[in-house]
């Protein structure tokens, strides 16, 4: 984000008296704010080579966090920066190798997750590093709260590393019925860390994994693997911020239909959802302990996040909704009043150019913008809110002044449906383009012979489209027959979660695939392509293949359809393609869900 998105956000966040804004400022996938005493933070830390080859980085350098802090502050706003420790942190190790245990040469990460290489918890020149940092940090921010991170901290390293078992062993830091040695060490890490803090004139705020091995003194904990830890933090006296994922306050979950929107994270938290919770658990009401709950916190994660415009979609109007939950007592509060209000707030929005989300006309079980039938087809849309919906079938793009859609849409006929969700201001959203084709079964391949599973061929090298892989003459590397499409993904497994020196690949399988009886049916995967019958039904090139929007249907006949998928081996957008589970997904246009096409369904 620039300085300039930065500052249009806090100027909508003080809008809607949102008083606090968390800066993550480190990552394993890049260091993001100016540390003097250690400039390869900024010359090394802060970029990063994508799958692609091309440079990704920025950083914020130390007048402008002071430009922003400012800016902040003059709307009332405290700004919290997050400097995570002792994980998160691969990005300040490729700058700095000996901060980790095994003080190796490695590069930021490239792809999203968690990265098992952290600081050493044995040496002492982290905790050197880490002062140094927060001393410089400390300067830029007046706020009382530094935000520590202390989560998701794989210790595999330390159980293997001698010094840090040293350390366990000089600070008999040993297991108990609660813990392990290593959960132990990580909590002797923030604590120490914690004094740090102190040092210089800040509290600390950490991820709710710092509760593990013993919480620090004056923690206060940030909950967001539910409620537990928030609880639990609360009932030993200790300040908490509520932030549970699961509760709706994750902004980078969908918040409608995977199959109309920008590719996500995952998860489904719909404004009311959003708006729905409440921070004070029963359990502390009951004991008296209500008053440690502090706050709420709406989080954006940034994979996937590939636009400013995808960031404000996804965060806004669900910000509102937490706004007015941390302001509003429980009993006072009314979605369906929240709901008439929005329209308003949506105006305001507007004037602040923000690219908010507009409920997206969809269809029940499931979304698909090319809709196949053999005698007559209907049409049924909705919305999440309530929202109006214009349609128009001529091919024209349709207006607020276009047909209103009261009811399911009947075809006899191949169709064009262009479609809309309209607000009272007349702001309308992205226009969906639906395909209602009208077709004939496609007749069953006669087999004389058939043998469970399909053929595969795999072409070595990484190929990020069709087009590459086309090019580079696809001199078959191998042939086997595989049972199941996941054996697609999984013929050479990566050795790390990285991927880093992976031998990529390609994967064509063909085959058949068994109809069980006539009907038109819906395909989804996060392949490549997915073929029928000779044709390329579902083309995923140039997506980040995770929750593809490509769902299509065609019209089969029974038994047995020729069949291939493709597969490409790489990283896009931060995700590789290996973190799929190579499924391919059918439903009756009568069903409601999908189901995985079985082994027993596939022949060659």
């Amino acid at each position: 984000m620039t300085v300039d998105d930065i500052k249009k956000q806090l100027d909508v966040m003080a809008l809607f008296k949102m008083n606090r804004m968390h800066w993550h400022l480190t990552e394993d996938q890049g260091w993001r704010i100016e540390i003097k005493k250690y400039p390869k933070l900024a010359e090394v830390a802060s970029k990063r080579i994508e799958a692609d080859g091309t440079e990704y980085g920025g950083y914020y350098t130390q007048e402008e966090v002071k430009e922003v802090v400012k800016y902040a502050s003059d709307r009332f706003i405290t700004v919290v920066p997050e400097i995570e420790l002792p994980g998160h942190e691969l990005a300040a190790i490729a700058a700095y190798p000996e901060l980790s245990c095994k003080g190796q040469p490695v590069t930021p990460r490239t792809v999203w997750g968690v990265e098992h290489i952290v600081m050493c918890a044995g040496k002492e020149l982290p905790f050197q590093f880490l002062e140094d940092v927060i001393a410089e940090v400390a300067a830029l921010f007046p706020g009382e709260y530094l935000h520590i991170g202390g989560d998701e901290c794989p210790k595999t390293s330390w159980k293997t590393c001698p010094l840090c078992q040293k350390r366990i062993r000089n600070e008999k830091l040993f297991a108990d019925k609660n813990h392990t040695a290593e959960e132990r060490l990580q909590s002797y890490f923030v604590q120490r860390m914690e004094k740090v803090a102190a040092k210089y004139g800040k509290k600390i705020i950490g991820w709710d994994e710092i509760l593990e091995g013993g919480l620090s003194p004056t923690a206060t904990v940030m909950s967001w693997r539910g409620e537990q830890g928030g609880i639990a933090a609360a009932l030993t006296n200790h300040d908490v911020i509520m932030t549970p994922g699961s509760n709706g306050l994750y902004l980078d979950h969908y918040q409608g239909d995977s199959k109309v929107g920008p590719v996500g994270i995952g998860g489904f938290s719909p404004l009311k959802k959003t708006y729905s919770y409440n921070p004070i658990p029963d359990t502390l009401v009951a004991m008296g302990k209500e008053n440690f709950i502090k706050g709420l916190q709406g989080n954006v994660w940034s994979e996937y996040l590939y636009t400013n415009d995808i960031r404000e979609y996804r965060t806004f109007p669900r910000a509102l909704a937490i706004a007015e939950t941390g302001w509003t007592a429980t009993e006072l509060k009314d979605y369906n009043d929240f709901i008439r209000r929005i329209d308003n707030a949506c105006v305001r929005l507007d004037g602040h150019d923000i690219n908010y989300y507009i409920p997206m006309p969809e269809q029940p079980n499931g979304s698909s913008d090319f809709v196949t039938f053999t005698d007559n087809a209907s049409l049924e849309f909705t919305t999440n809110r309530p929202v109006k919906m214009v349609y128009t079938l001529d091919g024209t793009e349709p207006t607020v002044n276009s047909t209103v859609y009261e009811a399911p849409l009947a075809f006899t006929d191949t169709a064009t449906v262009k479609i809309a969700s309209v607000l009272p201001s007349g702001k309308m959203n992205r226009v969906r383009t639906i395909t209602v084709e009208k077709q004939t079964l496609s007749p069953a391949a006669a087999v004389e012979k058939k043998t469970p599973g399909l053929n595969m061929e795999v072409i070595d090298g990484t190929y990020l489209n069709m087009e590459e892989l086309e090019k580079s003459g696809m001199k078959v590397t191998d042939k086997k027959v595989i049972k199941d499409t996941r054996e697609i993904i999984t013929y050479r497994r990566f050795s790390e979660e990285t991927m880093r020196g992976f031998k990529q690949y390609a994967a064509i399988a063909k085959g058949y695939v068994d109809i069980p009886s006539d009907g038109v049916y819906f395909f989804s995967s996060d392949l490549e392509e997915v073929w029928i019958d000779g044709k390329k039904l579902i083309d995923n090139g140039g997506l980040v293949k995770h929750f593809c929007p490509t769902d299509k249907s065609v019209a089969l006949s029974t038994v047995l359809h020729e069949f291939k998928v493709v597969f490409l081996s790489n990283s896009y957008g931060g995700f590789p393609t290996h973190w799929n589970d190579g499924s391919i997904n059918i439903r009756k246009s009568d069903e409601t869900s999908f189901k995985k096409i079985m082994p027993e369904r596939l022949f060659h």
